[in-house]
């Protein structure tokens, strides 16, 4: 049906968003929402492949990226590093 759950499972005091080219890499448009101590979010997706990660900004520490090691894959990011990627057959 195209739907598919990220799941974030690290803590975070603050919320956690879900970004990547499907958003247009937007910071806010996709909050997650935590259930049984986990961050979850759930979208539509046509299929493809499609480049994500996760972001917060902690208290203290700022703003944080991070990346999905259930990915189905990685590429570098052109800021550095390398973003997720998740393929929808």
């Amino acid at each position: 049906n195209g739907k598919i759950t990220f799941i974030f499972d690290q803590p975070s005091s603050s919320p956690v968003f879900l970004t990547g080219d499907f958003n247009n890499w937007s910071t806010q448009i996709d909050p997650m929402e935590l259930i049984e101590e986990k961050w979850q979010k759930t979208i539509k997706l046509k299929p493809g492949a499609y480049q994500f990660k996760y972001f917060t900004i902690e208290d203290g520490v700022g703003m944080q990226w991070f990346n999905d090691w259930r990915a189905d894959a990685y590429v570098k990011s052109p800021f550095g590093g390398e973003n997720s990627v998740v393929i929808i057959d």
